[in-house]
């Protein structure tokens, strides 16, 4: 009896032994970073928000069906909107007990601000049903003048006003390009004057990397003229991602553009544009904005405003995609996180739906920057995103959040 109870004790030990190491599969991912690309409001009193959220295992965002090491069940299982918390950042001055603190644009005015999560979703660029797809990948580039210091009604050149005098920009798209995963096709269409550039060479949907990153090395090339912005995303829709054979693709545009000039008619269009993308037939085309900030002007106006443009950021948002604001050209090359939010985002992005106090009266209609820090714990593992100023004294450090409450 002895003998036969040790055997057995023996064998419930090895089978324990064989279970424990069953999440240490190092071809498993982890989760070593967390990033906040942007946010975008869910209603216009700002009282629902929702926050982009990437959990990253080196340099590739973790999706709800991967499993950690150490872990049995997919992180779709693992994580809620309740692992989620909101901190006050550490360089916060205001003497309040609020988990976030609001800046208003033009008021100058903080004021403490609470958060509150609700919900957590991972939302497929193109819709889950449509993972199967093959991806789309179309970059729309601005090619005007403003990119070298062009005045737009004068057609003069001052170099102190070009928003990427270096073309920074060139060597930020080549290199995704060359990172996106092998089974994408490729397009690319630039525009500039009245003119939007749509070739059988490069525009074609297309794996070949090389061809396209030729394609974009000549975009350093002959910038000139004003900003078609929604000729050219309309044109993009109806001539390469309706045409017939490319309906069956999943598609995600990456629009670059510095801004579109004051007083150009189409911008007048953008909004009816905005909204073909966000009820396209196939479903929502999201379209991921990079705005690059033009400088403060030198030797009179170029006729540009600053700041984040509202139309842009309703494009993304409605469409299912990503603001993202570009301080300045070094963002392009210096970012340690630019490439990986912009690759990761094509495939979509965590949801956190969240409730601010921001609706109340105290807070006027305005732009907002929200400085919080966020903070997840998955698999065992925290991580936080302090979303502030930051004290590098880059611009493109400042991580913080922005709204427009109307």
């Amino acid at each position: 009896m002895n003998r036969i109870l040790a055997a057995t004790a023996v064998a419930a030990a090895s089978l324990s032994g064989c279970d424990s190491t069953v999440g240490l599969d190092p071809t498993r991912p982890t989760f070593t970073r967390l990033l906040v690309p942007g946010a975008c409001k869910v209603s216009d009193d700002l009282q629902m928000i929702d926050i982009s959220v990437m959990m990253l295992d080196g340099t590739t965002a973790l999706l709800p069906d991967d499993r950690l090491q150490r872990e049995f069940e997919p992180i779709s299982q693992l994580l809620s909107h309740e692992d989620f918390r909101f901190a006050r950042t550490a360089d916060s001055t205001l003497d309040t007990a609020e988990v976030a603190v609001a800046l208003g644009e033009d008021s100058g005015m903080q004021q403490g601000v609470d958060l509150r999560t609700l919900s957590l979703e991972f939302d497929y660029s193109g819709g889950a049903d449509r993972q199967q797809d093959r991806r789309l990948v179309v970059l729309l580039m601005d090619h005007s003048g403003s990119l070298v210091g062009e005045d737009p009604f004068t057609q003069m050149i001052t170099p102190g006003n070009a928003t990427d005098r270096e073309d920074q920009r060139i060597a930020f798209f080549q290199q995704l390009v060359n990172n996106l995963p092998r089974e994408y096709l490729v397009s690319l269409v630039s525009f500039k004057g009245s003119f939007v550039n749509i070739t059988a060479e490069y525009s074609t949907p297309q794996p070949n990397r090389e061809n396209i990153a030729e394609g974009i090395g000549e975009l350093q090339f002959d910038e000139s003229g004003r900003t078609p912005l929604a000729d050219a995303l309309d044109q993009t829709l109806t001539r390469i991602i309706d045409s017939q054979g490319n309906r069956d693709l999943n598609p995600v545009v990456i629009l670059f553009t510095d801004g579109v000039e004051d007083g150009d008619a189409s911008a007048t269009n953008l909004e009816a544009v905005t909204e073909r993308y966000a009820n396209h037939a196939g479903g929502p085309v999201p379209v991921i904005v990079m705005q690059l900030q033009p400088p403060i002007p030198t030797g009179g106006s170029p006729g540009f405003a600053r700041g984040r443009d509202l139309g842009l950021v309703n494009l993304a948002c409605r469409t299912g995609g990503e603001h993202l604001f570009i301080e300045a050209p070094a963002e392009f090359t210096e970012s340690q996180n630019l490439q990986a939010i912009v690759r990761n985002r094509i495939v979509g992005t965590w949801r956190l739906r969240t409730e601010t106090t921001m609706n109340r009266a105290a807070f006027p209609p305005d732009n907002y920057f929200l400085s919080t820090e966020l903070t997840v714990t998955l698999g065992g593992r925290s991580r936080s995103q302090a979303l502030s100023r930051g004290s590098s004294g880059r611009d493109f450090d400042d991580t913080r959040l922005w709204f427009n409450k109307q």
